[in-house]
């Protein structure tokens, strides 16, 4: 689920092939391992960042009880 500028940011990325590539397999790999991820706050583990592609940062917060990849902010400085 994309919330707030995520929406924009991933548009962005549809105009950019390698980096649109880059961030649907990540995804797809989350989908099964959203532990698979650095922590961004000590005391809050479900508040997550990781790179996608070689210039791409995603953060995100997974909702176990929901079973979902809430994304925040995508970043591709490609």
């Amino acid at each position: 689920m994309l919330i707030g500028r995520a929406q924009a940011q991933f548009a962005d990325l549809i105009d950019h092939p390698n980096a649109y590539d880059a961030f649907m397999e990540r995804i797809i790999r989350l989908v099964d391992a959203p532990w698979d991820a650095w922590q961004v706050y000590p005391d809050e583990p479900d508040y997550r960042e990781t790179q996608f592609g070689e210039h791409g940062l995603l953060s995100f917060r997974v909702d176990d009880n929901a079973e979902l990849l809430i994304i925040f902010n995508i970043l591709w400085a490609g």
